[in-house]
């Protein structure tokens, strides 16, 4: 048994790969074995890598490489956010939290966290308990047409398998002039090639390292103006416009 993250209606079945109420692939319900009932393979590996990579450091996240090197990424966010009162910013990918209760200090605003990994949420909801934290992927994202002022993005674009349809999720969510900010690791042309054949054989997660570039073109191709690239050293904050 499990609930679609976008009608939130439960489906009994747990190899039915489409919701029958409203349609979205259940994918990220699914544990992603190498193959299913049906021997069908799965497409999905990554995002089960990175799901289970997580749970393991949940608890000490804060204190492993990930933790130091991703904290002047947010910072970099935190800085760059314009919100306002009353408005709804969702932290896609949130991790324990620390971002979007930042942000939540900026201004009167509704607050979101989604992530892959239940035991993140766990601590970012025993940590921050004034914020909603959910359990939900990427793609779909579980958020009404016309109902995000701001989404975010911090170190995590690079293990979405499916950045386009993420791009086109968030034009769905948001409203007119609505903003994404993309935080990420701005890499060496010949180093980024390097590590993305590593990456192939990694278990952790990593789908591709972007050049900016590349990072811009999924949400110009989902109709978004880039408004702005904030650089500072190997980090980079992309930011980008519903029209």
């Amino acid at each position: 048994m499990k609930k679609c993250p976008r009608c939130m209606k439960t489906e009994e079945n747990d190899f039915t790969r489409f919701c029958k109420h409203c349609g979205t692939e259940l994918f990220f319900i699914n544990r992603f074995p190498g193959n299913d009932s049906t021997g069908v393979k799965k497409t999905m590996r990554k995002t089960e890598q990175s799901r289970r990579s997580y749970n393991k450091k949940a608890a000490y996240y804060e204190n492993t490489q990930d933790g130091r090197v991703t904290r002047p990424l947010k910072r970099m966010i935190i800085n760059a956010v314009e919100v306002q009162n009353g408005q709804t910013v969702v932290d896609v990918a949130c991790g324990t939290g620390d971002l979007i209760a930042a942000v939540a200090k900026k201004a009167n605003i509704q607050v979101h966290g989604i992530d892959i990994a239940e035991q993140m949420i766990a601590v970012a909801k025993e940590r921050y308990q004034g914020i909603s934290f959910s359990v939900a992927p990427a793609y779909p994202l579980a958020f009404d047409e016309l109902s995000v002022d701001t989404i975010m993005v911090s170190a995590a674009f690079h293990h979405f398998e499916q950045p386009q349809r993420f791009a086109t999720e968030c034009k769905r969510v948001l409203r007119p002039g609505g903003k994404v900010y993309i935080g990420e690791f701005n890499v060496p042309t010949v180093a980024r090639y390097i590590m993305n054949f590593l990456i192939k054989f990694a278990k952790t997660g990593d789908v591709k390292i972007y050049s900016d570039l590349e990072l811009a073109s999924f949400f110009i191709n989902a109709g978004f103006e880039i408004t702005d690239i904030l650089t500072d050293g190997p980090r980079i904050v992309l930011i980008c416009e519903k029209r």
